[in-house]
């Protein structure tokens, strides 16, 4: 249990840390080879869209697959081998295709591998914080080693992250067949129990395929009819909309902001390290803090720390300043991504609290990202660093004001299914 247990800790520790050498400085990269504001925003915004679709493509795969090991493992060395191939691309048309691919074989690896640690029977939290520290160091070694080499590094070094990830599936795979003989008889036993099962209902004349099949697609068609109908959960949709997409996009438009004010590439793996080390402990006391101050207020102080923060970013404070108020980042970003998914489950029933969580992640986190990379890189093209956080104040402003203009800071008990 111990051997799977550290396996898990290392796939996580190590698939971040690519992931950490990577995103943060990519917008610095794709500036050194002389791409606009415009294009990077593309770029990022397109890896985003693609990942929407990759995501449950690649799961269908892993769902039907005898080996689900085996398709992480594919994804792992497609994504080491595409992202390896970008260092020898300088043309943007090219560059944008090659980096969509990546984004097709490595957005679905984190999601894969939760499903695949919670089928083991790990302790998913306890695995899952070595994604923080790895994404963590990850920048934080990448900005040391890009400052001395030069930006390039990162492509290599994302590389590298997935290759050590890779032969730790491998092993972890090994120790996984070992098992798997009683694992696929139960399996089989249970997929032939459930057949029968089936079959006996499909004789008896109670239901048919088609039947059950037509009735499923309308259960769905009104399970999504309920959400659309749930005023106070599409207000909240629409308010997440103007906060989360933020908080993907500054880790791609902070660099720019910290070199305009005069920072190093090793400053900013400094202060990447620094805030994201911070959204942890804020995670842990998240729950506390909603019981001592209410859920809804909670997330109202965070939207307003999070505009007043990115207003104070638009005036280009010094690089000592910008590291030195990490722990906000903590404070706003550990806060919200735990107190949201709280509050939208409070919203909705029971039952399509996995399809109120689907339209949140495509809509409020996916969509809004890429309004956030495409905006901030037309802003940085015409003006500045500090104007793209001008725009982020005025996004999550406008948040601020859906969520009280909706009455969403008020702790209405009619409201609220299940708590």
């Amino acid at each position: 249990m111990k051997t799977k247990y550290y396996s898990y800790v290392g796939i996580y520790l190590f698939t971040f840390a690519g992931l950490g050498s990577l995103l943060p400085l990519l917008g610095q990269y794709m500036a050194s080879i002389g791409f606009s504001g415009v294009q990077i925003g593309i770029v990022t915004a397109a890896g985003t869209a693609i990942g929407i679709g990759a995501s449950p493509f690649w799961g269908y795969r892993s769902h039907h697959s005898k080996d689900s090991t085996k398709v992480l493992l594919f994804l792992c060395i497609a994504a080491t081998i595409i992202i390896l191939s970008e260092a020898f691309v300088k043309q943007y048309i090219v560059f944008l295709f090659v980096y969509m691919v990546f984004a097709f074989f490595q957005t679905p690896i984190m999601p894969l591998i939760d499903a695949m640690s919670i089928k083991d029977q790990v302790n998913f939290g306890s695995v899952r914080k070595w994604g923080s520290i790895g994404f963590a160091v990850g920048v934080f070694v990448a900005g040391q080693i890009a400052d001395a080499a030069g930006l390039i590094i990162i492509l290599p070094l994302c590389a590298l992250g997935y290759t050590v990830a890779w032969f730790i599936l491998v092993r972890l795979r090994k120790n996984r067949n070992r098992k798997a003989n009683g694992i696929r008889s139960y399996e089989e036993e249970t997929i032939q129990r459930c057949a029968a099962s089936d079959l006996k209902e499909y004789q008896s004349g109670n239901h048919s395929n088609d039947a059950a099949h037509e009735k499923k697609k309308g259960k769905n068609r009104d399970s999504y009819l309920m959400l659309l109908k749930n005023k106070k959960y599409m207000a909240l949709l629409l308010a997440a909309f103007f906060i989360t997409g933020t908080n993907v996009a500054n880790n791609t438009y902070f660099g720019f902001l910290y070199k305009d004010v005069g920072g190093s590439i090793a400053g900013i793996g400094i202060a990447f390290l620094l805030m994201c080390s911070s959204e942890a402990p804020f995670m842990a006391w998240s729950e506390r803090l909603s019981r001592r101050f209410g859920m809804e207020k909670l997330i109202l102080f965070s939207l307003i720390m999070s505009a007043l923060r990115y207003l104070w970013y638009s005036t280009g404070p010094a690089p000592g300043l910008l590291i030195g108020t990490f722990f906000v980042q903590g404070m706003v970003t550990g806060i919200v991504l735990v107190e949201l998914v709280r509050y939208l489950n409070c919203l909705v029933d029971p039952a399509i609290i996995g399809m109120s969580m689907a339209l949140y992640y495509a809509f409020s986190s996916n969509f809004s990202s890429i309004v956030c990379h495409l905006i901030g890189g037309a802003i940085l093209d015409h003006y500045s660093g500090a104007h793209v956080y001008l725009f982020f104040s005025i996004y999550n402003i406008i948040g601020a004001l859906v969520f009280v203009g909706f009455g969403l800071h008020k702790k209405n008990r009619n409201d609220v299914i299940k708590e």
